[in-house]
């Protein structure tokens, strides 16, 4: 398993009110666009996301899940899927002093598939995820700042 960890502190939003916008599925395509080579919307909550990787574009499915209040923190769940991109993205929220501000963490496990695909992940596809994720959260930043 591949993990890759990447975070952004949204000032003067609350946590609950994070929490209440990245829970809408329809508004994951607002976060997603630009952050990837290209997107293509499935159905509500479920895209296809173009990576250009070396010689040939990889497809990630992105397909919300659920979001999860049980723990204390606040979690929104997406399955990932697509040749050595099989696993889940989760976006944990907490709260930072002051309370107006949420911290939100995109966190990614991914099955690069063996050795092989260990390699192909730090060669070719890990900067590119990794660009595409910061890219995520800075449009979740800039978007609920509008709503």
């Amino acid at each position: 398993m591949a993990v890759i960890t990447t975070d952004i502190l949204i000032e003067g939003i609350r946590r609950d009110d994070v929490l209440e916008w990245l829970g809408n599925r329809d508004n994951h395509v607002r976060m997603l666009e630009g952050a990837f080579d290209a997107m293509k919307v499935k159905a509500p909550g479920e895209f296809e996301l173009t990576l250009k990787t070396g010689p040939l574009p990889r497809t990630l499915s992105y397909t919300f899940d659920h979001v999860d209040n049980e723990h204390g923190g606040r979690r929104v769940h997406v399955k990932t899927a697509g040749r050595r991109l099989d696993g889940a993205i989760h976006y944990s929220l907490r709260t930072m002093k002051p309370a107006l501000n949420t911290l939100v963490t995109l966190h990614a496990d991914y099955d690069t598939g063996g050795i092989l695909g260990g390699l192909i992940d730090t060669t070719l596809l890990r900067k590119r995820l990794e660009a595409g994720f910061k890219k995520i959260l800075e449009n979740l930043q800039r978007e609920i700042a509008k709503a």
